[in-house]
């Protein structure tokens, strides 16, 4: 990806006011210039992973897609196309339900939430 496309994604999917951590990858260093309605801050990676001064970190986010690429594996892969909606059930999954029967019983939960009899 190049910075391009990644300031048109920023762009159209943040919110006045965000937020964002980042390392220095050189695909990132025009964010704070281009988009400025946004706060940009970063740690660098080659000196540290936690940022001494602001405490600004990417741990989050790693694990997070780390926990997501482990789960594709088991899954042998999942085409391009799809990767949206295999995201949107990973998160799903990661808030309501890790077993199948805790995601069954939160879709009923919210079911009966949304249709009141």
């Amino acid at each position: 990806m190049d910075a391009a496309t990644l300031l048109r994604i920023i762009w159209i999917h943040t919110a006045p006011g965000t937020i964002i951590h980042s390392d220095e990858w050189a695909a990132y260093q025009c964010i704070a210039r281009d988009i400025p309605h946004l706060q940009h801050q970063t740690v660098n990676h080659s000196v540290e992973f936690v940022n001494s001064t602001t405490g600004v970190h990417t741990q989050n986010i790693e694990s997070y897609w780390n926990r997501v690429k482990k789960r594709f594996k088991t899954m042998k892969g999942v085409h391009s196309h799809q990767l949206p909606s295999y995201l949107d059930e990973f998160m799903w999954r990661e808030r309501y339900g890790t077993t199948s029967e805790q995601a069954f019983d939160s879709i009923l939960v919210d079911i009966s939430l949304q249709y009141v009899v």
